[in-house]
């Protein structure tokens, strides 16, 4: 027997317990008292429905689990549960899932569940799994608790094995597992056949637990996966059972439907109509239930759902022995989150065989139904283009382009069917190219927006377009989702426009759409959906937000509006936090104007929020992020670090320092410093910090193009790793910018120093010149960090003249492009005292925003805001209560 521990103790008496409960034992058939043993109820980063999780206050943000349907094949159904260490920190700890039911002194139980390890991600030769059913007093006290043995991947890989719960433990014999946080591991005493309910039992628990351990001082890696838990009462008075719960974890339910269920108890007890408790989004609707069925079995309705609402639903069950039963839903009526839907198609519904179609296919889940769409082939470059991903293929499992379980709430036709909801995924593709797909209809004849149901943990987006006769496209619009929450987290995006105007889609009749991904979105469903035709529209705005470096002093668009008017204060603009409305030029007619801003800031980054409202009263707001900076600014690429000790090349131009323009290489620890980790890529240099090339993750600079450059991006870039950068920089002052991506959801730190003595040599001093702090939005996904000071809030400035070394440090978890010099703009700043206050005055552009800033040392220490100024063309005053320590103040804009 593989038992947990080493200690061993005399078996203590398990004595069958004779009590009042022994009048109203009955034999009670063998069914799995679990709920959604087989994880089948949903999918992904998600905690099983039915299921509560525990873990360690030191587990990692992103949790240790998923709910998984990729390879291997589950034990039963689709779905499996996957888990992982918790915490990677160098110490045991233990995390896992579990179920409390009711339970009554001398109820008798058996258990057991499935274990797999995967050869390609083995557990670690210290951790192991395992399951176990404890028996819980009215504090939730630890009466009796029975385990199996250990499970690890010595037992095997590749296949599923079945573990036993046939291990009785001493409750008074605490055994330590080295995490501290785990305090219910007792000494194990030995086999029984069936787990017995001991005297003040009020619950039972059944528990699977995962153990990370430390192998050679380092948390151990892998996974193991768990399907098919077994809690089977053998006897006893049973707990009631909630069944056909309805709505049960769903979007688009029509709210006439009501909320629905059933109450049985297998014991034949009766269950009062006063003990079932519902409590609708924090409402106790109980008193307004329709109840009917015999005393012990009973079916349960309330109908006081409105539309267009998201509910939270719980379920209190208690017979008359005062065992209790539970049960919890989400879902959302009509129509929460879209406009009505007049017609949707599934994701994985797209054309076969050469352009065949379904209009209204059946929801089906295996072959045999030729109104199906499961199992079919598409034809390559006619219905779909795959790029031959890895992954599943559940749905069409011949076909190229990959299905699986999406995870997303279920609707009322998928619940009918019995059928899961399935996703594209992977879908792959970048910018401007990706695996397509496409869908042919006789569309109902309408204009309409079209809305897609996508989930991303990144920012991707996916291209509508309208195949021609000749099969040409055009473009339609993109589905977009920014900083998206999560791979099974899915939000109805609707389709717009390049001026980011939800897009108005005529159809009439057959045609043929076709969806492209451009990255890192994944569909299950999309729908034409009720369209407000006459909504306010935006197009020609400049700068457009697609891309870096659009320079330029000012912001444009066109408003138009159709069967209506702009009144008065109907175009408005907030720009970096301030309406400057009243700054724009406005011409045109009532219903199409032509806007201009006039005084935007060059070379630096804004946030612009539009906001257009006609006179039918319908609105549209719609944001835009962009930057003018300008390419001609002096930028130094990330790649290029000095070689030979020190060394740099002049004049620079893309690729200048690749190896086969050279080779130009590093020396360690004088011109770089760096960790070496395992599947290193060296593409430009083959010494120094690891290199790939972007390949269209992000803009191509125009210097680029015109040199046929390969543009690279350092990768690997582990914690404390540096470069150095010697150049002949141009004299000034300057604001500094990196362009870097990061870790998903990870804060990412790197740092600029001036190396200052000991060029060449080992033993180099640097002086720190500021922070680059940001979140990683994943490492695709490039953005602009300022340099700030280590308070991340004041803009660093950094001057420079001549030849200087630059360092980059840092902290891990990015990767960057380049860093860019921005000229800073002189500001007369005064300041006077007048009265108890200090008076700041300094002239300013209409229109610009300026933050002024304050610390109390001139040299050190970190700068805190104190306020920020719209430009009025005219000289600003700032008033700031006179301190009792000297303070200093600065002014910078943006």
């Amino acid at each position: 027997m593989n038992e947990r521990t080493n200690i061993k103790a005399s078996k203590f008496p398990l004595v069958a317990l004779a009590t009042a409960w022994a009048a109203i034992a009955t034999q009670a058939p063998a069914v799995n008292l679990l709920t959604n043993p087989s994880f089948e109820q949903n999918a992904g980063h998600a905690i099983p429905i039915g299921w509560a999780r525990f873990a360690p206050p030191t587990a990692q943000t992103f949790g240790d689990y998923w709910i998984e349907n990729n390879p291997p094949v589950a034990h039963t159904g689709n779905l499996y549960w996957k888990q992982w260490g918790a915490s990677y920190g160098g110490s045991n700890n233990v995390a896992g899932i579990y179920q409390v039911l009711s339970s009554a002194p001398g109820s008798v139980y058996g258990g057991n569940g499935w274990f797999y390890v995967n050869p390609t991600d083995v557990m670690g030769q210290s951790s192991f799994t395992w399951v176990e059913v404890a028996f819980l007093g009215s504090s939730s006290n630890i009466l009796a608790i029975y385990k199996s043995d250990n499970f690890t991947a010595n037992v095997g890989t590749g296949a599923w094995f079945q573990y036993q719960i046939t291990n009785a433990c001493d409750v008074t014999q605490p055994v330590s597992l080295g995490d501290p946080y785990f305090t219910n591991s007792f000494a194990v005493t030995g086999a029984v056949t069936q787990l017995v309910a001991p005297a003040g039992t009020t619950a039972v628990r059944y528990q699977f637990c995962y153990l990370q351990g430390v192998t050679l001082g380092t948390s151990d890696g892998g996974s193991c996966y768990f399907d098919d838990a077994d809690l089977e009462q053998l006897s006893g008075a049973v707990p009631p059972v909630i069944s056909n719960l309805y709505p049960l974890n769903m979007i688009f339910v029509p709210p006439g439907d009501g909320l629905s269920f059933n109450v049985s108890s297998p014991s034949g007890f009766t269950i009062n109509n006063s003990s079932i408790h519902v409590i609708v989004n924090g409402v106790d609707v109980s008193g307004s239930l329709a109840i009917s069925g015999s005393s012990s079995n009973k079916n349960v309705a309330y109908h006081g759902l409105q539309s267009n609402l998201t509910y939270n639903a719980s379920i209190t069950v208690t017979d008359v022995f005062n065992l209790t039963a539970n049960a919890s839903t989400y879902f959302e009526t009509t129509w929460v989150g879209t406009s009505p839907v007049v017609y949707l198609w599934e994701a994985e519904d797209w054309d076969f065989t050469n352009g065949m179609y379904l209009d209204n296919p059946d929801l089906c889940n295996a072959d045999g139904d030729p109104n199906c769409y499961f199992g079919k082939v598409g034809t390559v470059s006619v219905d779909e283009l795959n790029f031959g991903d890895s992954g599943n293929h559940l749905y069409r499992a011949d076909d190229g382009i990959c299905t699986a379980i999406s995870g997303d709430y279920t609707r009322k036709n998928l619940a009918a069917a019995g059928r899961p909801d399935y996703k594209i995924d992977p879908f792959v593709g970048s910018p401007g190219t990706g695996e397509w797909v496409n869908y042919t209809r006789d569309w109902p004849s309408g204009t309409y927006w079209i809305m897609g149901r996508l989930a991303s943990a990144l920012s991707g987006s996916l291209d509508l377009s309208l195949v021609n006769p000749d099969q040409s496209t055009t473009d339609l619009g993109t589905f977009t989702i920014t900083n998206g929450p999560g791979w099974t987290t899915y939000q109805d995006v609707l389709l717009r426009d390049t001026n980011g105007n939800i897009a108005n889609i005529t159809l009439s009749g057959k045609a043929t759409l076709r969806v492209t991904s451009y990255g890192n979105l994944l569909p299950t469903f999309f729908a034409l959906v009720v369209a407000t035709a006459d909504l306010p529209r935006l197009s020609g705005m400049y700068p457009t937000g697609t891309r870096p470096f659009e320079y330029t002093n000012t912001l444009s668009f066109t408003a138009s509006t159709l069967g209506a008017t702009f009144p008065a204060n109907g175009i408005r603009v907030n720009l970096d936090g301030y309406d400057v409305s009243s700054n724009l030029v406005i011409t045109g007619s009532s219903s199409n104007k032509s806007v201009v801003y006039p005084t935007l800031l060059p070379n630096a980054i804004h946030t612009a929020v539009i906001s257009l409202s006609n006179s039918l009263g319908h609105s549209l707001v719609v944001t835009n992020q962009f930057d003018t900076f300008s390419e001609a600014n002096y930028m130094v690429e990330a790649e290029d670090f000095d070689y030979d000790g020190g060394q740099y090349i002049t004049p620079w131009t893309p690729d200048a320092y690749a190896d086969y323009n050279g080779p130009y290489p590093a020396e360690t620890n004088i011109d770089f410093h760096h960790t070496s980790l395992t599947d290193e890529v060296f593409h430009y240099r083959a010494i120094g910090i690891p290199q790939d090339g972007l390949n269209g993750d992000d803009y191509l600079r125009q210097v680029f193009v015109n040199a046929g450059g390969v543009d690279y991006v350092l990768v690997f870039f582990a914690g404390a790793d540096w470069a150095n950068y010697t150049r002949d920089y141009p004299a000034g002052s300057y604001y500094v910018y990196i362009r870097t991506s990061g870790n998903l959801g990870t804060t990412n730190t790197q740092y600029l120093d001036h190396v200052i003595s000991g060029l060449g040599t080992s033993n180099q001093v640097t002086k720190r010149l500021g922070t680059w702090g940001a979140v990683g939005s994943g490492y695709t996904t490039f953005a602009w960090v300022p340099l700030t000071d280590e308070g991340l809030a004041a803009p660093a400035i950094v001057n420079l003249n001549g030849v200087t070394t630059l360092r980059i440090t840092t902290a891990g978890n990015c990767n960057p492009n380049y860093f860019m010099l921005v000229p800073t703009s002189g500001i007369s700043l005064t300041a006077a005292r007048v009265g108890a206050n200090v008076s700041l005055a300094f002239p300013t552009q209409a229109g610009v925003n300026y933050r002024v800033f304050y610390r109390t040392d001139l040299l050190s220490g970190n700068w805190a805001l104190l306020t920020t100024v719209l430009g009025n063309g005219a000289v600003q005053h700032v008033s700031d209560p006179a301190a009792g320590a000297a303070r200093f103040y600065k002014v910078v804009a943006p």
